[in-house]
């Protein structure tokens, strides 16, 4: 941050109460998070068979997680994003309409359920990305992008289907490097406490 300058609308004396409100008003289910998660307005969090939420996460305004899984830490979810699931009405039960199948919330949890976001990933502003996959630890997935199937680490991913086009650090010592000061990082974090 630049001294003086502050990436937040919120006025500082308010930002912890206001922080805890959106977070409070955003979330239904069984979503774990750390007090530091960072959640911008008309955001949906929610899950049926359990999310949890890495520390230093930041969810951007109108995103909706609706979707079971791990979100890693340090990652930033931009605004519009969907992570959604793929499987959450029952779309094989002859004679019974759409609309009154069996809900995901109504059954066993399944693999396609759920997502893996790895640590420090960036997912672009109205993004989708849809349950059964796994995004790689320090990925970027480009704005708009529609990701359907696992990408692997520390890459940069755009497009529908998202397809990749290159890698954020140019070779194996500088994600070395970077996972490493990623992990001192939470270390010796000061936010460090256990889940909600």
């Amino acid at each position: 941050m630049i001294e003086g300058i502050s990436r937040s609308r919120i006025p500082a004396p308010l930002t912890t109460v206001v922080r805890s409100l959106l977070r409070k008003l955003s979330m239904h289910g069984k979503v774990n998070h750390f007090p530091d998660l960072r959640v911008g307005r008309g955001a949906i969090i929610g899950s049926t068979h359990g999310l949890s939420i890495g520390r230093g996460v930041a969810i951007g305004p109108r995103t909706v997680v609706q979707v079971n899984g791990v979100i890693g830490d340090f990652a930033l979810i931009g605004m519009h994003v969907q992570i959604i699931g793929r499987e959450d009405h029952e779309m094989t039960e002859i004679g019974v309409p759409m609309a009154r199948s069996t809900w995901i919330g109504d059954r066993a949890a399944r693999p396609r359920d759920s997502v893996d976001i790895g640590r420090d990933v960036w997912i672009g502003a109205s993004s989708v990305i849809l349950g059964g996959i796994a995004i790689g630890q320090g990925s970027v997935v480009g704005a708009g992008s529609v990701v359907t199937r696992d990408i692997p680490e520390y890459s940069i991913v755009v497009g529908n289907p998202a397809r990749v086009i290159g890698r954020r650090f140019e070779n194996e010592a500088d994600r070395m490097r970077h996972t490493a000061i990623l992990d001192e990082r939470l270390l010796n974090s000061v936010e460090s406490a256990k889940p909600l």
